[in-house]
């Protein structure tokens, strides 16, 4: 059983037992419930506070803005560099297949297309 499912059951029974006491019992129960959750729940955070926060402890004020500048160019040439890597996978793939001669030629160098584009833009 995980975590959560064990809290919601056990929470499930504390609710179900909260009913039959008085109301100052249940009133003190209510705010040691809520001052739990406040303190279990947790930060949520995006990708770009993330950062953010990295930067603010590493980084001095006057270097931040180069540091961020630095980690934009640093993913900008990572995304390049595996786009890049990807193709030439694919170029790797159709040249291996050629050489193997697994594919003729003729399946990827269609002679008789230049002739249909003429004919087909004359009429």
């Amino acid at each position: 059983m995980s975590e959560e499912l064990f809290a919601r059951k056990v929470a499930a029974r504390l609710t179900a037992g909260a009913r039959s006491v008085d109301d100052d019992v249940a009133e003190r129960l209510r705010r040691a419930r809520e001052r739990a959750l406040a303190g279990h729940r947790p930060e949520r955070r995006s990708l770009v506070g993330a950062i953010g926060s990295a930067l603010r402890r590493v980084f001095p004020p006057m270097i931040r803005p180069a540091a961020l500048a630095a980690a934009i160019l640093v993913a900008v040439l990572a995304g390049d560099y595996w786009m890049t890597w990807l193709r030439v996978s694919e170029m790797e793939e159709v040249d291996t297949a050629l050489l193997i001669d697994d594919l003729p030629i003729d399946a990827y160098l269609d002679a008789d297309f230049k002739a249909w584009l003429q004919q087909d833009s004359r009429s």
